[in-house]
């Protein structure tokens, strides 16, 4: 057992004890107020039986008084003792001599008192029968007279019995309060052991409480921790592939600049474009690092959208004239926003570039920027082949490539839109792509 469950266990404990004494207490202390120092009771309970068996004497005489001991409606018989002038009970039971006379001294003292006010004149009345004879009818404190089943047991088994149900209760308590806790223990201890699998709800079965939220939030967390992994182990395995490629061709011009010297340009040049293609693809590697961790952290300045797009569209309009291929901007509403220049060119180059290498020779590549609900959203269409339905969303994973691209295309690396998904969402903006229906590829990029 943990210490949460000892520190449940005892706080309620000793709250139940404490109560429980509490409550003793006062329950004892009443019932010694109404009960009378002489050995007769003079609760409420006694003054009504005493009234009734009084007024049953007075009226029906011994026999109505008689009828009614005997034929009392209650579970158990009544302990009213109804005495005569010689001291015998009409029932033939057994009076106690001292109880019986501490009853008499009752009736003296209370001669002249007020008898709606003096309780102890309503709890030991004195009754004249019809036959003439004089009757003291009271109820007696003690158990000398009582028929029934066995009394409440003693004060210091009841006092056990209590402490053993508060300590039962409180263990039973504490163990339900504590045992989700020792099930999030024991998946997060197999969580750092790499079963990346474990889950806490099967352990909380059918409980519906904020221990239950609190297993969902942990198994959400969990199903995040699982995917980040292994999205890192993809990452890792795509890096190593994609590295393995340009190393291979550059050993293999060092071997052929070593077997064939007439060939050494040739061989250097080689080297150098692949050393080229690996200086870019660690560039991407490190900026989409350093997106993924949340280390770009450079200052913010206030960037026109509208300023910042037209730059990247002269730049990159350019390059499409030597394609075959044109890129078209237009500006519906200017708008600006607090960000990272750099980082926002990074991504809408990415984006553009992307759309330009696979739209369609004597096409335009269309870029609009509007709003919609005073947000700033930017329209990036071309006219190629699109994406199937199915890899829109994989797209922006880091090393994806569709599988139903032009193969005459130069592929990339597959971390273009993966870094600009990332740096989007740094400026609070979401990315969506969709196949038109006319053919191309749809990309709406709404500002929050």
């Amino acid at each position: 057992m943990g210490r949460l469950f000892w520190k449940l266990f005892i706080s309620l404990s000793v709250t139940l004890i404490l109560i429980g004494i509490i409550i003793g207490s006062g329950v004892y202390l009443h019932e010694q107020h109404e009960r009378n120092a002489d050995g007769i009771q003079s609760d409420r309970r006694a003054e009504f039986a005493v009234g009734l068996f009084a007024n049953a004497l007075h009226h029906g005489g011994v026999t109505g008084a008689q009828d009614l001991l005997t034929n009392w409606p209650g579970q158990y018989p009544l302990r009213v003792m109804i005495v005569d002038a010689d001291g015998r009970d009409v029932l033939g039971r057994t009076v106690p001599p001292d109880v019986l006379a501490k009853a008499r001294v009752i009736l003296e003292r209370g001669q002249g008192r007020d008898r709606n006010n003096d309780r102890d004149n309503r709890s030991v009345r004195e009754v004249k029968a019809p036959d003439g004879q004089h009757y003291v009818v009271f109820l007696p404190a003690d158990n000398t007279t009582y028929t029934g089943p066995p009394r409440m047991p003693p004060v210091a088994v009841q006092i056990t019995i209590a402490l053993l149900a508060s300590l039962l209760f409180s263990a039973i308590f504490a163990s339900y309060m504590t045992r989700p806790i020792r099930y999030l223990r024991k998946v997060s201890t197999r969580l750092a052991e790499g079963e990346l699998d474990a889950r806490v709800k099967p352990f909380f079965g059918r409980r519906n409480d904020e221990m239950s939220e609190l297993g969902e939030d942990f198994d959400f967390m969990a199903g995040r921790l699982q995917s980040l992994i292994d999205a890192q182990r993809q990452l890792l395995h795509d890096v190593s592939h994609e590295l393995r490629s340009p190393v291979a061709r550059m050993r293999l011009a060092a071997g052929l600049a070593q077997q064939q010297p007439e060939k050494l340009q040739f061989a250097l040049e080689r080297i150098e474009r692949e050393t080229e293609r690996l200086d870019e693809l660690l560039g991407q590697i490190l900026t989409l690092a350093r997106l993924e961790s949340n280390l770009n952290r450079d200052a913010t300045e206030k960037v026109s959208l509208d300023e910042l797009l037209g730059e990247i569209v002269e730049d990159v309009g350019f390059e499409a004239q030597a394609l075959n291929r044109s890129v078209a901007f237009k500006v519906d509403h200017s708008a600006e926003l607090q960000g990272q220049r750099e980082l926002l060119r990074r991504a809408f180059e990415n984006i553009i570039r992307n759309a330009l290498k696979y739209t369609a020779e004597n096409t335009a590549v269309e870029i609009t920027l509007a709003t919609d609900a005073h947000k700033p959203v930017v329209l990036i269409r071309d006219h190629g082949p699109g994406i199937p339905a199915a890899e829109l969303d994989k797209v922006f994973q880091p090393f994806y490539r569709v599988s139903e691209k032009d193969k005459s295309q130069p592929s990339g690396y597959g971390l273009g839109l993966a870094i600009a998904m990332r740096a989007l969402k740094k400026h609070a903006a979401t990315i969506a792509l969709d196949n038109a229906s006319d053919g191309g590829l749809l990309v709406r990029i709404t500002f929050h």
